[in-house]
């Protein structure tokens, strides 16, 4: 109240988020105005007195503990009491440690800017930008959850990926002086256009990936069971094992490409259960490499039982080339890849096209390693990518025969939702999707 004056209905949850942040940092606010203190109170027989300086709160080697009271007009009375929570040790940054590869001092969580418009984003950017200098020390977990949860999402919007506050302020700055930069997405948003559910392949799994998502989410926990029965004839061991950790000599380890490809197709068909159990459904689908089946799965394209065929079958063979290559992600449109790759005389393969200035390598590992080393002193990215044959490459040709044996007669059901294939770059037709075109895939 000495801050803010009288906020009626408002005043005891002013108070409340006061001693909360209080209990946060540590710290004794003062009282303001409060100094003399009145004569006829005597704070010293009963135990009291009012805080008239920042101070820091002493700890004791316990929790804190405050209370908050509020006297209504109409003769209510509340009492709350609080405890310091257990702190996170988080740095300042929002690493969850859900993920192995988490140690930057910022979150993969993106920070949403929207506004009306695009001079309305320039001018909300602009003072995100002075704030996050101001405040360099922010939580950014707190940032992005803010952004995310409490302001409304708007026409115009922004999202940035930044590893550390310097970085997102780099990208709010371009943002508000209408420059690109690599952190930053900006776009308008259409109520036209629906939602489109994106499948990646191999090389962003993790150990126990999921298990978090096993036990607090039913509909992820549910679907990953169906995955688990409809692969288990294939592979002779247990998915969900693999996601867990469990250490058992029948249940293989993840870096593995058998074992992999079928651990990354369950987690992928969870996650969409998990979206749509949330209400979100897509308008269409697309998959790279062996996330395409995934995606004929939830397109329903492919039966589950298909697609776990399909994906430990092609796995399996796969084993056979493990170890005898390797792939790169390099940040070049494709012209520019076959330009440097002519120059170099590298007998390397173009993998994919990912997007406009981002493609993919396969082929021998020492090849690659030279011409990833190559690029990189020329300031070129680069990044190895966590797999151990060329894939997309020549190198799977021998593998042609017995893979189209193996999946002779699967075939595809109609096209539930749109589904856009990465093999041709067309939308899937009926029955499209046969033994040789996972082959191509």
């Amino acid at each position: 109240k000495s801050n803010i004056g009288h906020l009626e209905a408002a005043a005891g949850i002013a108070g409340l988020i006061k001693v909360a942040l209080a209990l946060r940092e540590g710290e004794l606010p003062p009282t303001l105005h409060a100094a003399p203190a009145n004569p006829e109170i005597p704070f010293a027989e009963l135990g009291l007195a009012v805080q008239v300086r920042l101070e820091p709160w002493p700890d004791a080697g316990q929790s804190r503990i405050a209370a908050v009271s509020s006297f209504g007009f109409g003769g209510t009375i509340a009492h709350a009491v609080l405890e310091e929570a257990p702190r996170a040790a988080d740095g300042g940054g929002p690493d969850d440690g859900t993920h192995q590869q988490s140690s930057r001092s910022a979150s993969s969580s993106p920070l949403l800017v929207s506004a009306r418009d695009q001079t309305a984003l320039r001018a909300q950017a602009q003072r995100w930008a002075a704030f996050l200098e101001a405040n360099p020390h922010t939580r950014w977990v707190d940032v992005v959850r803010t952004a995310a949860e409490r302001r409304s999402h708007l026409d115009w919007r922004a999202s940035i990926v930044a590893h550390d506050i310097a970085e997102a302020v780099d990208a709010l700055a371009a943002l508000a002086h209408g420059r690109a930069h690599p952190s930053l997405t900006v776009g308008e948003a259409s109520t036209r256009d629906g939602v489109v559910f994106v499948f990646p392949g191999q090389g962003g799994q993790w150990p126990e990936m999921g298990r978090a998502m096993l036990s607090e989410c039913p509909a992820f926990a549910e679907s990953l069971a169906a995955c688990d029965a409809a692969l288990l004839p294939h592979t002779g061991w247990s998915v969900i094992d693999v996601l867990r950790g469990v250490r058992q000599d029948e249940v293989p380890p993840l870096d593995r490409v058998d074992v992999v490809q079928p651990a990354l197709f369950a987690m992928a068909i969870g996650l969409a259960a998990a979206w749509r159990d949330l209400g979100v459904s897509p308008t269409a689908v697309v998959g790279y490499s062996q996330g395409e089946i995934a995606a004929a799965v939830v397109a329903g394209v492919l039966s589950l039982e298909n697609g776990a065929r399909i994906v430990a079958t092609r796995s399996r063979f796969l084993r056979r080339i493990a170890g005898s290559g390797a792939m790169a992600t390099v940040g070049l449109d494709l012209d520019a890849l076959r330009t440097r790759l002519r120059e170099a005389g590298a007998a390397l393969s173009v993998a994919g096209v990912n997007t406009p200035t981002s493609t993919v390598i396969s082929g021998d590992c020492g090849a690659i390693d030279a011409f990833v080393s190559r690029l990189t002193a020329d300031g070129v990215f680069c990044r190895r990518i966590d797999v151990d044959y060329a894939s997309h490459s020549g190198a799977v040709d021998l593998l042609l025969d017995d893979i189209a044996a193996a999946l002779a007669g699967v075939s595809s059901d109609a096209v539930a939702c749109q589904m856009v294939s990465t093999v041709t770059g067309d939308p899937v037709a009926p029955g499209q999707l046969d033994a040789l075109y996972w082959y191509r895939n």
